[in-house]
């Protein structure tokens, strides 16, 4: 039997055992990050025209081409993470922490239209279609704006005033936009004249410019952190991220380590009191070292699970002074060496999972105590099949629809992947189950579905990562 054969029996059997799966769990909480998406095409014509217009500001982003910024100041930051983004065909996030750059993209770029934002809002709007019963999700602040962005269904809830679970609809206060992430999306092949210089992407992706100075600090709406505690027992899954919108210092004086620190102590005291309560970090693109690094010491210890892409795990190996290990994750997609890189955090950290994932494959690391390999693999079939109805209608549909992505092929390169780890690993069978063993762990290598020409990429991540957790 082939090895596509193999694998499309192994989808099929994962995604007839989810639904009931989803059923069973009792409820999932999603925080820290909701906000406003305005999504941007990028047309190259209009990004010239504002570099021929501006001399000066068309030779600053050339000669700093390749240096990317850890924030976005001045409207050259902006465009030379733009580029960067493009030219590499890699995901980028950066924060933006000038109003007048925020004021300059209004003004030059604008938008193309605004939808629901940041991991949580996403996270919450691709899982409510499912048959969950129950889901809490963080939004700071919750104006009309932000709340008629959520979709409006039964098991969709945010914590109110008094401490109750309400419908993100009826629960707002207040009207305005305080924040909005750019996603600036462009597709494969897409050409760019910088100077003398053409710029072409290699595949499709994105650029996100994140305005957001209420939660800038991520600091916790007291509401929740007050109510939360006490209805825990009704949730078996905590999913967190938005960390990447801390800044590595402030005009006040504080750092980022000021408003790290009570988050991570919140957590730890709500995992101590409800042990049984699975907590998931959501890695994000964040260009700070020190955040990066304070991320992994003081959040990583407390979660069970963590969700990221190969390019995040290169930056955290480069924190932790493995250069060499990065750079090959980085220039040669090599899945030894991501492997390698993986149990490296997992030694480091006591993580009892990890995912990452990309373009073509998912890759895990799991505790054998913590859950089998099957149930991981089913879970990140799922999340590959989910992904791709997604990617090809543009949102997570019907159940018929979500089954559509079964029939979308397998990512080229699947059997070369396989045949890679199942070498590292000393596995024969490995090809045709994506499960090995090693030092106590599962490794669970599942290869994805690949739309050729998707309809939305933003949130992919975040919705494989959230499905995956949750089921396996």
């Amino acid at each position: 039997m082939s090895i596509q054969a193999i694998w499309n029996g192994l989808y099929e059997k994962a995604v007839h055992n989810s639904r009931t799966s989803f059923e069973s769990v009792p409820g999932v909480a999603l925080g820290f990050h909701s906000t406003i998406d305005g999504l941007k095409r990028v047309v190259p014509q209009k990004i010239e025209n504002i570099l021929a217009e501006d001399p000066a500001l068309a030779e600053e982003v050339l000669n700093r081409l390749g240096n990317v910024p850890t924030e976005i100041c001045t409207p050259a930051d902006l465009l030379v993470g733009l580029i960067d983004s493009l030219q590499n065909g890699k995901a980028l996030q950066l924060m933006i922490r000038e109003e007048t750059t925020y004021n300059w993209i209004m003004e030059h770029l604008g938008y193309d239209n605004l939808r629901m934002g940041g991991t949580s809002g996403n996270m919450a709007n691709s899982l409510a279609p499912l048959p969950l019963p129950k889901l809490l999700v963080y939004a700071n602040p919750l104006t009309k704006e932000q709340a008629e962005l959520f979709v409006d269904s039964d098991n969709l809830f945010v914590l109110n005033a008094d401490g109750k679970l309400q419908s993100p609809q009826t629960a707002w206060r207040g009207e305005g936009i305080y924040a909005i992430h750019w996603i600036f999306e462009y597709p494969q092949g897409l050409k760019l004249n910088v100077g003398d210089k053409v710029i072409q992407a290699p595949r499709a992706n994105r650029f996100i410019a994140a305005w957001n100075p209420i939660n800038n600090k991520l600091q916790l709406e007291p509401n929740f952190v007050k109510h939360l505690p006490r209805i825990a027992d009704d949730f078996s899954h905590f999913i967190i991220s938005g960390f990447h919108i801390l800044s590595e210092e402030y005009p006040d004086g504080t750092t980022w380590e000021t408003y790290l620190r009570p988050v991570a102590r919140f957590l730890r005291e709500t995992k101590k009191e409800h042990p049984d309560l699975r907590l998931h970090y959501e890695f994000a693109s964040i260009a700070s070292p020190s955040i990066r690094k304070g991320i992994v010491d003081h959040i990583l210890p407390t979660v069970d699970s963590l969700g990221l892409n190969e390019m995040e795990l290169a930056a955290v190996l480069r924190d932790r002074e493995e250069p060499e290990l990065a750079e090959e994750i980085e220039k040669q997609s090599s899945m030894a060496a991501v492997l390698r890189g993986l149990e490296r955090l997992a030694d480091g950290t006591g993580l009892r999972r990890i995912q990452l994932h990309d373009l073509g494959y998912y890759l895990a690391l799991v505790e054998q105590d913590y859950v089998s390999g099957e149930l991981c693999r089913d879970g990140m079939l799922f999340g590959a099949v989910l992904a791709a109805s997604r990617s090809s209608i543009g949102k997570v549909g019907t159940w018929d629809e979500i089954l559509t992505g079964l029939e979308v092929p397998l990512a080229k390169g699947t059997e070369a992947r396989l045949q890679a780890l199942s070498k590292a690993l000393e596995c024969d069978e490995f090809a045709g189950t994506g499960i090995g063993r090693k030092n106590g762990r599962y490794i669970v290598f599942v290869p994805t579905k690949i739309v050729e020409d998707p309809v939305l990429t933003v949130g992919l991540g975040d919705l494989i990562s959230s499905s995956a957790f949750i089921l396996g």
